[in-house]
């Protein structure tokens, strides 16, 4: 076995447990190529977010030696190793993906949805790409329900870190709907318990889960193209990192008391619900809404 992909399963089991727990049901050559692919991306989310002042710039050298076609010679300088199924598509979404990682190197004070559904397409939305490469997907339509599969995942992940992310000075939330509240203030609010800000916080996150409501739901269209045992794995892995919106809005959104952990024997309940799912359940075929990519068409 290739001593690049033991590490990147590692990498897989210990930060991306929702896929890896799902992944128990994709071939071996499969699991390999999504286990690359995680590492690559979690190496540069690393970068992003070590705090490091030539952050910015090892991000901009990997963008230009991928848009270079040079990017093997790096691997060792930035300890970035680059999927070996990478083809021309792959490299442009993973250009895409430093884009939204650049942003990240300022303040995130996000004003409309808009601006916040755009970064999620440039941090997520272009990790479905990729993964329909690594699944090898090759269907165009395909690919228009992995980017809403990625942003739908992205955004429940901003749901879930409010908190996290106001420390590092970043806010995600729309300002216009929650009162141009900034990330200093939500700290403040958890050190003063400050009701008025938790509801008007909880109140953004509602939205938020209920736009990736919108954006899993059209995910899910696309398993159609997968075979059975891959959209067997995607299928569960959408389902478990859902259960994490699920759980806020069960406990009333709150955001002020730690991350939402979905248990063990969640994860098992969802995986049995998911097999029956896609066992016996009537697949309903519906062609891509196109409005859910109103911000991000150019990009595409």
């Amino acid at each position: 076995m290739d001593s690049h992909i033991d590490n990147a399963k590692l990498t897989l089991k210990k930060n991306g447990k929702s896929f890896y727990w799902a992944g128990k049901f994709l071939s071996e050559e499969y699991i390999n190529r999504a286990a690359e692919l995680y590492s690559f991306c979690r190496a540069l989310d690393d970068i992003a977010d070590s705090g490091d002042p030539s952050s910015l710039k090892c991000l901009n050298d990997i963008k230009l030696n991928l848009n270079n076609n040079s990017y093997l010679g790096i691997e060792d300088i930035y300890s970035v190793k680059y999927p070996k199924f990478f083809n021309p598509f792959s490299k442009k979404a993973a250009v895409d993906l430093i884009d939204g990682l650049i942003l990240d190197q300022d303040s995130i004070l996000f004003k409309n949805e808009s601006e916040l559904i755009r970064y999620s397409y440039h941090v997520a939305g272009t990790v479905g790409l990729m993964m329909c490469d690594a699944l090898k997907c090759e269907n165009e339509n395909a690919k228009l329900f992995a980017i809403d599969l990625g942003i739908a995942m992205q955004l429940t992940n901003i749901a879930r870190d409010v908190l996290e992310d106001a420390k590092m000075g970043r806010r995600y939330l729309p300002s216009c709907w929650i009162d141009n509240i900034s990330p200093e203030e939500i700290v403040l609010a958890v050190k003063k318990n400050d009701k008025k800000k938790y509801d008007k916080i909880s109140q953004g996150i509602k939205k938020l889960l209920i736009l990736a409501d919108k954006y899993y739901i059209s995910g899910t269209m696309g398993f159609r193209f997968l075979s059975f045992k891959t959209r067997m794995a995607i299928s569960i892995a959408s389902g478990v990192y859902r259960q994490i919106g699920v759980q806020l809005k069960s406990n009333n959104y709150n955001w002020y008391n730690g991350r939402q952990v979905t248990s063990t024997s969640t994860k098992v309940k969802i995986t049995l619900i998911k097999i029956m799912e896609e066992v016996f359940k009537r697949k309903v075929i519906k062609d891509h809404q196109s409005e859910l990519h109103k911000f991000v068409k150019e990009l595409i």
